[in-house]
């Protein structure tokens, strides 16, 4: 399900708002970085595979970013791994651009809770809840929390197999959000750019601190590309290191 068209669930009005917004830092954070990481790997992984990143960048941007688009990885020592990163880091702010193509979805990291009440019934039992993504695993994680409850846009037989009137119950929700946005919680800009140079520069050895904060690895970004089939180099660490090919 894209970002732009998010699911709908309802959480019980006996939820608190806060207890909810902390769970999606504790649980959401860990995996949101999983697929930062599983992001950039692909990317490294396509280059490697195809030896043209001119290729690989053109095709998921759909031609909004290349090479030149990169300057600041092209000043640290211009390695693979550096020029991916920033890849992903500028590919993320085109998709804020009005006039931008859809990216890939593959690159597409924006995850977005918003927060909503029935505003003919403010203090009826729900908060109503749109939770966009293109991340599966983040999608489930959110449906799994306690008390979340899916309640689609669309009208459909509910759990009982009985009729719900679920679309009339969203149009007087969403109603009021025409010119405004509701309470929402998302996932920050990706800066895998920052995090893969202080990677770099400290090594390996701070791994364990460096994934404490939260931050992505350049021994992360090696597992998962190993993971994702045969022909990585034995050197692979070193292979990602060095300068793109040209």
């Amino acid at each position: 399900m894209p970002y732009s068209q998010p699911r709908g669930y309802r959480l019980h009005s006996s939820v608190s708002l806060p207890h909810v917004t902390r769970r999606l830092e504790l649980l959401g954070w860990p995996l949101w970085r999983g697929e930062v990481i599983s992001t950039l790997a692909a990317v490294c992984h396509e280059v490697l595979a195809t030896g043209d990143p001119d290729d690989v960048y053109g095709r998921l941007s759909h031609g909004q970013v290349t090479r030149a688009d990169l300057p600041l990885s092209a000043r640290h020592r211009d390695s693979l791994i550096a020029q991916a990163a920033e890849f992903i880091d500028v590919a993320h702010g085109v998709m804020a651009l009005p006039s931008a193509r859809p990216l890939s979805p593959a690159l597409d990291l924006r995850c977005r809770a918003q927060f909503m009440d029935d505003p003919d019934d403010p203090a009826g039992p729900w908060t109503y809840v749109l939770f966009g993504t293109q991340r599966q695993v983040l999608h489930a994680a959110f449906a799994d929390m306690d008390g979340v409850e899916a309640y689609p846009l669309e009208d459909g037989p509910d759990r009982d197999g009985g009729a719900t009137d679920r679309a009339v119950v969203w149009g007087r929700v969403l109603a009021p959000y025409v010119r405004f946005t509701p309470l929402s919680v998302s996932a920050p800009e990706p800066q895998v750019l920052f995090d893969v140079i202080e990677s770099q520069d400290m090594g390996p050895e701070a791994d364990a601190i460096l994934m404490g904060e939260g931050k992505v690895t350049i021994s992360a970004v090696v597992d998962a590309c190993r993971r994702l089939g045969s022909g990585a180099p034995e050197d692979l660490r070193e292979t990602l290191l060095a300068p793109a090919p040209a």
